[in-house]
Parts: structure tokens; sequence; C-alpha cells
């Protein structure tokens, strides 16, 4: 239909997300936003209106500071006291979750720091403003794009909170696609990026059921293409999986494998900061006579742990597992020859202008060197007659 703007969502899921802005802001929420917010017209948000107050609900619809403004009545609303120190920790948290920015975790923290902000008074809100100034969040390593990914990400949350499966088609970092059905059990953080834990399951006649000899497993949110809830199925997550458990002896995001020992020692240089952190909940630490400290500790999986070592150079060198000091030392010398063979593959023609500097720095050694040749005989210094060569 001609002027008809095409939503992200369906209208009850579009629905959904109405009820969730406009629950505890006690002056509503302009017309305008709710529809760049949802994606689609304003005359498509007042036909969700109408679908509120069709299921019950008390919405109102009316000017406020010249603009339509939706408010929704609530006879159970109540003032929110938030303290100085807790309105400075909620803008650092909005921080924080910029990273996530394009997924609904960072809608809804910035709808709740907007509902907890309405709350404050003028002054507060004045002074929270300049907060801004006061607190800052630097992304290690770069965020991950989640630009696009509205739909997908909204349906692993889904999965994740109301125990449903969800049928996805996943890119893997080779590029090759694969697809199938997957009980999310739990979303991760980690490095400014969203995992998900899940595991796939069986579809048809044993759908929901576990595939055999199939652990948990994560997948990066933005790798996932396509990701669609199946509304009429549940799941239930195993009794023997906790996810603290599958992270106890982690080393980062990858938690399948058994448990290693691992052995680092790090040189004097680092020694202090390598004492100042802690690396991993089994690590011990101890000085070493050299000045330098030794860093031991059990990890499930070592693959994180290979370019965390690399990260300090000569400052830190593997003494076990055998094989973990091989990676190690592979990848080094694979960034050497990679390093080579870039420089391999110069051009050996000298760029343009160099020859001539070079004639040119060649006459004045020419003539700096016949300057200082010492003539033969007395009298004054003279140059010596160049000699022709012979024929």
């Amino acid at each position: 239909m001609a002027g008809r703007k095409r939503g992200k969502h369906t209208q009850a899921a579009r629905v959904l997300r109405l009820l969730d802005r406009l629950a505890g802001r006690r002056h509503g929420v302009a017309l305008s936003v709710l529809a760049d917010e949802l994606d689609v017209t304003e005359r498509q948000v007042r036909r969700d209106v109408d679908a509120l107050l069709e299921a019950g609900h008390d919405v109102v619809v009316g000017p406020r500071d010249g603009r339509a403004t939706v408010r929704l009545v609530s006879a159970s609303a109540r003032a929110v006291v938030v303290t100085r120190r807790e309105r400075y920790t909620l803008l650092g948290v909005l921080r924080v979750f910029d990273v996530l920015r394009g997924t609904p975790f960072f809608d809804d923290v910035e709808s709740l720091f907007e509902k907890l902000t309405e709350t404050m008074s003028a002054d507060e809100r004045d002074e929270l403003e300049r907060f801004g100034e006061r607190f800052a969040y630097v992304p290690d390593g770069g965020r991950k794009p989640y630009d696009g990914k509205d739909d997908v990400a909204d349906a692993l949350q889904t999965g994740v909170l109301d125990r449903r499966l969800v049928q996805y088609t996943y890119r893997a970092p080779t590029g090759k696609r694969h697809g199938g059905t997957l009980a999310p059990y739990a979303l991760a953080l980690y490095r400014n990026g969203l995992y998900v834990v899940g595991q796939r399951v069986a579809t048809g006649a044993d759908a929901g059921a576990p595939l055999p000899s199939t652990r948990p497993f994560v997948y990066a949110v933005e790798r996932f293409v396509e990701a669609t809830v199946l509304r009429k199925t549940r799941f239930e997550v195993p009794p023997g999986v906790r996810l603290a458990e599958l992270f106890e002896g982690a080393f980062g995001i990858f938690f399948n494998g058994e448990p290693t020992r691992v052995v680092i020692d790090f040189s004097a240089e680092l020694a202090e900061w390598v004492q100042a952190r802690v690396w991993h909940r089994t690590q011990q630490v101890a000085a070493r006579r050299d000045g330098g400290v030794r860093l031991e500790m059990d990890v499930v999986n070592t693959t994180e742990v290979v370019p965390w070592v690399m990260s300090f150079g000569p400052h830190a060198r593997v003494v076990a597992p055998e094989a973990l000091a091989t990676r190690v030392r592979d990848e080094h010398l694979a960034a050497v020859d990679a390093g080579e063979g870039r420089r391999r593959r110069r051009p050996t023609r000298a760029p343009a202008g160099s020859s001539a500097r070079a004639s040119l720095r060649s006459a004045r050694h020419r003539r700096r060197v016949a300057a200082e040749t010492p003539t033969t005989g007395a009298g004054p210094r003279r140059r010596c007659p160049a000699r022709r060569p012979a024929r």
C-alpha cells in the first residue's frame, strides 16, 4: 500500500514492544518518537494503541508540549527513589552497554534509563547530563557490528527467556553456512560481543531432544544469518548443565575440553603488572630468581591462551604444556615468515627520483674524497689529475 512503512516486526510483536516502552513512563511517549523506535508510521502506532485498548489496557493519547503523546495509565505506578551515586552508576551501565547498540539489550537498558530519568527532578536530570563527562568506557579490541541484526537478536533473546527452540542459519568464521534447530540456554557477554550458549537439537518426531553426544556450544550473535522462534515448541535445559560450571575453568569464551595445567614465565619488566590482575580463578603466581614471575592455572580450553601469550611478545614464555608452547612458537614463526614474504615481494626497482638522488650523493662523495686526497710534493694543496681509464 502506498505510503505505508514496512516495519521490522509483526503487529503482535510490535504491540508488545509498544507496551514495554510505555510501561513506567509517567508522562508518556511522543507518538513520533514511538514511530521512530518501532520503525513504522504514526498511523500504524495508533492502530497498535487500539490493539492495546482492545486487550484491556488503559492507554490515553493526548497533547503534551505541543505533540501527540501516548500514555499508559497504571494504577500501581509508584515513584522510584534513585540516589546520586546510583544515578552515576546507571550512567556507567548505559555506557558499557553501548557496545551492544542494535540489539534488544541496548534498547532495554536505554528504555530503563529513560524511565528512571523521568522520575527525577529537573536538577537531578541536569546533574545526570553533566555526569556524561565524568565516565567513559573504552572497549578493549573494538566492538562488533549488530546493524541489521534486530530480528536475529530478538529471536535469540526470546528463545532464552521463554525456553523456546530457534530455527537458524549460521555463518562460520570460514564462511561456510549451516543451519538447524537450536535450544538457546543463555546469552553471554565477552569482550564487547554477545554470544549464545546453546545446543543443537533433533527435529521432526524427536523435536527438542538433544542430539546424541552433543555438548553445549558457543555461537557469536553477529554470525547468525537468520533466526526464527518456533512458537509451538519448548525445551528444558538438561539437569547436568549449569552455566556457571560451564565457564568455571574456561579462559575466555570457549569451555569445551579437558582441564590442562598451564605454566607461563613472565619477565621482570611485567612481573608487577601480571601480579596486579586475576587472570583465572585457579591461578597461582610465584616469584622467580631473575625478578620475573611464574603463573600457573588449570585451563579447560587453551584456544584463547595462545593470542594472550603472544600479546606479551618476548616477555612471556610457555613452560607447559608442550603442545601450547609449540602452538605459540608456530604462530610467532608464521608471523615472521609472513613479514619476510611481504619484504620479498617488494619491487626491486628503485622508486622514481632515487637514481638522481643516488647520483647526486655519489658526486658529492667523489668531490669530498678528491678534496681530502694529499698532493705530491711541496707547495699549496691541489687536486690530483684524474686518471684516464685504460683503453
